[in-house]
């Protein structure tokens, strides 16, 4: 069998620069050849435009003659350790073109022989700038808060690691918004994305630019403030960060108010750990956010204990609801002003925690609505107390109702669900709330309220006179009762002011139709005041501490002279 040969016109063809030129210009990568002198000899089309000159202009040049000095210098050694070892060499390399414009490029070369004398360098360039845009774009991303640009909280950790790594001290700062929430409900999600996006823009400029500001949640934000020589610039800084959140923000062309709570940990133990100052800095947060929001507090060991103590005892609570152990709920009475009969119990919950002994609700109440834990202890306050009330003479049963149960728009049918599976008469219960919960409330808060007075419930407004109340939401939410707050009654005799408050609100529930009722009533001084007032009812240590359900079964006993079935 014969093999037919190429023949010899072809490869003579092929042999041809011009017919090298005409094939190499064929490929779509730059591809180029160096003499030993560095100097370009052969160039294809796709070269030409990569660099932005005609071949006629290149031929003969070197990098030179068209890059910045020390990209030619990088080129021209490993060009070099080509010619002299004769390794293929892949490397990724900067390429400035004449515009200024930088590109990544992955360059392959190779050492070449012809006629086994002269020495060339054969070089293809792979053009890697957009993968690499991609790849530190996606980086990024994964880096930074897609919302405001800030880091996120794997950039913030990364960042406090490295901190802590060195030599120099630190400190981390917990920011949250405060009345944020309020923004999105009023004016919309797209209004407080622009609210966002206005405070971190606030925050960058407040800072140096070794520190990091981030966004680690919806309203929460953090800073990392680097190298600190003298901890003394923390609550300047916080002052300021205070002062950026308090300025108007516009947002759908309206001025939106906002304010924030500041965390404080700094790093001054050279063996602290990541997670320490995040624990430090979030107990810091709290603290600020008990003490009334709108400030900063930098963490002491105390907080650290309290933070301890609040943890455990939200655990406990959990546990106890779980199981139905160690709550329990005690009656403080209620008597007319006219006679001094008793008409009435609110019912007050108690807990009697294993290892702190017997709690009242300012020790656990607050945190049950911060971790959600309201509702059920709430729903089980109602079933115990209506159930109760139903085996006792015909007296009202009052109840306090937390803002975060109100915000639920199922809270009305849930709770006379609960009536009546307790066989308990809806017109003798009465559902306390704040007075700055009605002065908030929504259209949900007010359905809520209207749905439970139609099925009899009725509503007080307790602690009257510490917020923002008016006659316009006394008259729209139809509150059936008003509390004097005890911090009025305590200082009867001795401030003229609580005298003329009392006053205007006795006046005020004549004039509008409404049960008025002082509490807090502990000296017959008060007492003889508030009935001069025309208050109707009177409840305060003078009548009886609240009682636990024995010892207030034995004082119905000895009021209506009749024992209570069990």
């Amino acid at each position: 069998m014969t093999v037919q040969k190429t023949p010899s016109t072809a490869l003579e063809a092929i042999g041809s620069l011009e017919a090298l030129q005409t094939i190499i210009d064929v490929v779509a990568s730059p591809i180029f050849v160096k003499d030993r002198q560095h100097r370009w000899v052969l160039l294809n089309d796709s070269m030409c435009k990569f660099v932005g000159l005609p071949r006629e202009k290149l031929l003969g040049k070197s990098d030179f003659d068209f890059v910045p000095a020390e990209q030619a210098e990088i080129f021209w050694t490993i060009d070099d350790r080509v010619f002299k070892t004769g390794a293929e060499n892949e490397n990724e390399e900067e390429h400035t073109d004449l515009n200024g414009n930088v590109r990544t490029i992955v360059t392959r070369k190779r050492l070449v022989r012809i006629n086994e004398e002269v020495p060339l360098l054969v070089a293809v360039i792979t053009d890697i700038t957009e993968f690499r845009e991609a790849e530190a774009h996606s980086r990024y991303l994964a880096l930074h808060d897609g919302l405001s640009g800030l880091a996120n909280r794997t950039l913030l950790n990364d960042r406090v690691d490295k901190e802590l790594a060195g030599t120099s001290r630190c400190a981390l700062l917990y920011i949250d918004l405060d009345g944020f929430k309020d923004v999105n409900d009023l004016y919309g999600h797209q209004a407080g994305d622009e609210l966002i996006r206005e405070f971190a823009s606030r925050m960058t400029a407040l800072v140096r630019s070794g520190d990091t500001v981030a966004r680690i949640g919806g309203d929460e934000f953090a800073v990392l403030v680097s190298g600190i020589e003298d901890p003394r610039v923390l609550p300047d800084l916080c002052e300021r960060i205070l002062q950026a959140a308090r300025q108007p923000f516009e947002v759908a062309g309206m001025q939106a108010f906002v304010g924030a709570s500041i965390g404080v940990a700094l790093a001054s133990d050279p063996d602290c750990r990541y997670t320490d100052l995040l624990r430090k800095a979030d107990a810091a947060l709290y603290k600020a956010k008990e003490d009334g929001r709108g400030c900063y507090r930098i963490f002491s060991d105390e907080m650290d204990e309290r933070r301890r103590r609040r943890n455990m005892i939200e655990c406990d609570l959990r546990e106890a609801l779980a199981k139905g152990l160690g709550l329990e709920i005690h009656y403080q009475p209620l008597y007319a002003n006219s006679d001094e009969a008793l008409i009435g119990v609110e019912a007050l919950v108690r807990w009697n925690h294993p290892a702190l002994g017997m709690l009242g609700p300012g020790q656990f109440v607050p945190i049950a609505e911060e971790t959600g834990l309201i509702a059920p202890l709430g729903e089980w306050v109602l079933a115990q107390a209506c159930r109760t009330l139903s085996r006792w003479p015909d007296i009202s049963l009052a109840v306090n109702v937390s803002p975060v149960q109100l915000r639920n728009p199922s809270l009305a049918p849930h709770f006379l669900k609960i009536i009546h599976e307790n066989g308990f008469d809806p017109r003798r219960l009465q559902l306390e709330i704040t007075e700055n919960t009605l002065f908030n409330a929504d259209g949900v808060v007010a359905c809520s309220l209207r749905d439970l007075r139609a099925a009899g419930v009725r509503i007080a407004l307790d602690d009257f006179g510490t917020g923002y109340s008016s006659l316009v939401h006394l008259r729209r939410l139809e509150v059936d009762k008003v509390k004097i707050d005890r911090s009025f009654v305590q200082y009867l005799g001795h401030s003229a002011d609580s005298g003329a408050i009392v006053h205007a609100v006795a006046n005020i529930g004549k004039t509008l139709g409404l049960v008025v009722t002082a509490e807090g009533v502990e000296t017959e001084e008060q007492r003889q005041f508030l009935a001069s007032t025309g208050c109707t009812e009177l409840q305060g240590f003078l009548f009886s501490r609240p009682l636990p359900e024995e010892a207030m079964a034995e004082l119905l006993d000895r009021a209506f002279g009749i024992r209570q079935v069990a």
